[in-house]
């Protein structure tokens, strides 16, 4: 008699567990069924806005209309905007669009960092800003080993700058130094836009900064374009050589990235939908053209890439920060 009741009992059981499936199937297909925040812990205005504005506006299309709200959170270097999503809900409505500053503050154990490994998913890597290395047209220097010459005779009266103390273009110019034993003076400045000014008037005549910054300004004669600091040469400016072409800077390859994070808990299948979402407007040509225009390089894209590129930067700044001296207040 109790088997009759023990199989209609677990008849029922397996009723709930399919309509449990089955509803959690539905509110998989449902998602997002509501407004999406992106995060961006820096003001209006600067290059991680302008990606994630671009992005905010194509990814409608494969997340069946809906919107993507661009939210600026800056303060602390990105940790405040960092720090909201990382303690946020993670419900696939509120992700971190950030940089490269992100594994900056990590490498160096900036106070109130998160833990970019426990408390933020990776979602995907998007594009990324090769540093420059540009001179005022008075340098007498139009290539790499041109330029090392020149600051070799004439060390003591150089200087070049970066938007600031801990950037990668700070990282860049270090390591540039170190390379080749230079006697190169850094005077970092709060933000790139000082800097710029101070190349174009010949202050600071040497300068590391990311193509966005330098490019229309070479283009316009006002500024000298000499190299890359990324490993390879630039898609969309392939006569500007790497430095990494001339010894002994081999190694050198530092670029400011730009990606995607989310709150660590988040529902598998929304992560997937979400990352299929934005790998597939990164593979749209029409938004890969409009990047190209603005000098951001397009390269693989997806969840994996960025978690490769947090364990290369983190190993990387680390070390260019023990051997340079570099740190950030604490």
């Amino acid at each position: 008699m109790r088997h009759p009741t023990l199989v209609r009992r677990l008849c029922a059981l397996s009723s709930c567990f399919l309509m449990l499936g089955f509803a959690t199937a539905r509110a998989d297909d449902s998602y997002p069924n509501r407004p999406i925040t992106v995060v961006v812990p820096f003001a209006a205005g600067g290059g991680a806005d302008v990606v994630a504005r671009l992005i905010a506006a194509k990814l409608p299309a494969h997340l069946g209309g809906q919107t993507v709200i661009v939210d600026n959170k800056p303060g602390a270097s990105g940790n405040i905007g960092a720090n909201q999503v990382a303690r946020g809900t993670p419900d696939g409505y509120t992700f971190l669009l950030t940089n490269s500053t992100l594994t900056i503050n990590a490498a160096l154990t900036m106070r109130g960092t998160p833990d970019v490994k426990r408390n933020l998913a990776p979602i995907s890597l998007l594009v990324s800003a090769p540093v420059a290395l540009g001179v005022n047209p008075a340098i007498a220097a139009n290539n790499v080993p041109e330029l090392v010459s020149y600051i070799r005779q004439n060390s003591t009266k150089l200087s070049y700058s970066s938007c600031g103390n801990g950037t990668p273009q700070h990282f860049a110019g270090e390591s540039f130094k170190r390379m080749a034993q230079l006697d190169l003076v850094h005077v970092p400045y709060k933000g790139c836009a000082p800097a710029i000014n101070d190349g174009l008037g010949n202050q600071v005549p040497i300068l590391m900064s990311t193509i966005p910054n330098l490019a229309p300004h070479a283009q316009a004669g006002k500024l000298r374009l000499i190299a890359v600091a990324s490993k390879n040469r630039a898609s969309f400016l392939p006569d500007v050589p790497a430095i990494a072409e001339t010894a002994p800077f081999g190694e050198l390859d530092i670029s400011v990235w730009f990606g995607l994070f989310a709150p660590q808990g988040l529902p598998a299948a929304v992560k997937e939908k979400f990352q299929d979402a934005v790998v597939a407007t990164m593979a749209d040509p029409a938004v890969r053209k409009e990047f190209h225009e603005r000098y951001y390089e397009t390269s693989e894209t997806g969840g994996a890439a960025m978690a490769r590129q947090l364990d290369s930067d983190i190993e990387l700044y680390g070390a260019v920060a023990r051997k340079a001296n570099i740190s950030l207040d604490q």
